[in-house]
């Protein structure tokens, strides 16, 4: 049996593994859209776009490889790993019932097993991420084909259809598709079949085991937060033969995708000495089948929340593969609008970013769970790309700290726009600069139909909302004393 800790182990080491792929595929066909696009306009050249289609194809080929021999030896060691603790705590109990099981390392079968079944893993894994050059070569085509049409009728500008495009590529992610066309996520996928996969094989080998031992009772594990339908029969006996009295292989659901051991199950199970008291007395598994907990001021089922707090992991990742995508165009781009809206749009995107953060953060503290970094890790780009959210929100905490509260002629500024902050990044202003202006204004501008005014200083022009006394937007342009 593993613990529930030790399942914890397992899924971040599995969530670490192919991490950096999604994102580098993410960047990949940014680069190549953006490769696509000059002089204002995206052009839309047979042989240009099959070459970058090519190349794309390519570089996600090399990309996939590359991880498929690191993964090898990293998965081979999980299922290792798993398969030798779960015999080592079943082996205690049969011991402890005067029997004398043979140590995994001393069995060839077992050991085949372990081998045999890891590679598989990785095998099946590899073939998977192969589907993403194919999808990803459909991803570009499509983002070129609907980018063309949008600038050349006047739909969008060049700037805004790139960004689009690439942010459409990004909220997608690399896709992986199963022979049965079922497509899902490189980190779906990765997670669920190293999961499903050690579980699975560390049941097959306690089967082996109990056959050899002739063993036949069962103890399922139990926790709080079970889905439904397994928490109907976790923590109770099951008889692999079938016995009355007990509950069989077909109650649990055992070799069905959605039963014990099936498709992301952490259920597990354990020797059980006919006439031991259970490990699990009836208060408690009726307690953890009811728990509850109360988040802004509801109480929900235990259950609905973990599936709240993965809804939130879940958007936490995304905005990282969001700033991916950008952080593609920012590495590739030489046109300076492109350059200028793409930064504004990162820096906007960081600002969602930092309050999804805040949400889950919150919500922790309220249900008082435990923060899964492993289901926000993304790879060595996580440290970077937490960096320059970093940076962004550094200028958010200055504007909300300093500005707010101040007057300039007049008005009082009781609000930062998400634009201002976005543009203060993206066109570099300098935010010394800014406060130099609202305190020693040279100008104010004309009060425009939308309730607008410029407020004209040295180094930069700021706007102003004069009915709202919000800050609207920010110009590195300097204006001469007058």
């Amino acid at each position: 049996m593993l613990t529930p800790k030790q399942w914890e182990t397992i899924a971040r080491q599995a969530s670490q593994i192919y991490s950096q792929l999604e994102l580098d595929i993410i960047e990949e066909i940014s680069k190549r859209i953006t490769n696509v696009g000059y002089a204002n306009t995206v052009v839309h050249n047979d042989a240009l776009i099959a070459q970058e289609m090519g190349m794309l194809y390519q570089d996600i080929i090399g990309l996939v490889s590359k991880e498929t021999e690191k993964s090898k030896t990293e998965i081979q060691k999980i299922f290792e790993n798993a398969g030798i603790e779960t015999l080592k705590f079943d082996d205690k109990i049969y011991k402890e019932a005067g029997l004398n099981p043979i140590p995994i390392k001393q069995s060839k079968s077992m050991l085949q097993l372990l081998t045999a079944t890891a590679l598989k893993t990785n095998n099946n894994l590899s073939n998977l991420c192969m589907t993403t050059a194919n999808n990803a070569q459909n991803d570009f085509l499509n983002a070129i084909d609907n980018a063309y049409l949008e600038v050349s009728t006047g739909v969008k500008s060049y700037s805004s259809a790139i960004i689009d495009a690439i942010n459409k590529t990004s909220k997608k992610g690399a896709i992986v598709e199963y022979p049965s066309g079922y497509r899902t996520s490189i980190e779906n996928a990765v997670r669920m079949n190293i999961v499903t996969g050690v579980n699975q094989t560390c049941g097959k080998l306690q089967e082996m085991r109990a056959d050899e031992l002739g063993w036949d009772l069962m103890e399922i594990t139990a926790h709080g937060g079970a889905r439904p339908e397994h928490a109907e029969w976790q923590g109770k006996i099951v008889s692999r033969s079938g016995q009355k009295g007990y509950l069989s292989l077909d109650d649990i659901g055992y070799g069905e995708p959605t039963g014990f051991k099936g498709v992301n199950c952490r259920h597990d199970w354990y020797p059980y000495f006919k006439g031991s008291t259970k490990t699990y007395s009836n208060e408690q598994l009726d307690y953890w089948k009811n728990e509850t907990v109360t988040y802004n001021s509801k109480e929900i089922s235990k259950y609905d929340a973990t599936q709240i707090q993965r809804r939130m992991e879940r958007q936490i990742r995304q905005d990282k593969k969001d700033i991916a995508g950008l952080n593609g165009i920012l590495k590739n781009a030489t046109d300076n609008k492109l350059i200028e809206d793409t930064k504004t749009e990162f820096a906007k995107k960081s600002l969602t970013h930092k309050t999804h953060q805040n949400i889950l953060e919150d919500f922790i503290q309220q249900t008082s769970f435990v923060k899964d970094n492993s289901r926000l890790y993304i790879g060595s780009q996580d440290k970077s790309i937490s960096n320059q959210v970093s940076n962004v929100t550094k200028i958010a905490n200055k504007y909300n700290k300093n500005v707010i509260g101040m007057k300039v002629n007049g008005i009082a500024i009781k609000e930062i726009g998400e634009h201002i902050i976005s543009r203060t990044y993206a066109r570099n202003v300098n935010y010394d600069k800014v406060i130099d202006t609202l305190k020693n204004p040279i100008k104010y501008g004309k009060i425009r139909t939308d309730n607008s005014m410029q407020i004209k200083g040295l180094n930069c022009t700021i706007v102003i909302n004069m009915k709202t006394g919000k800050l609207v937007t920010v110009f590195p342009k300097k204006t001469k004393k007058e």
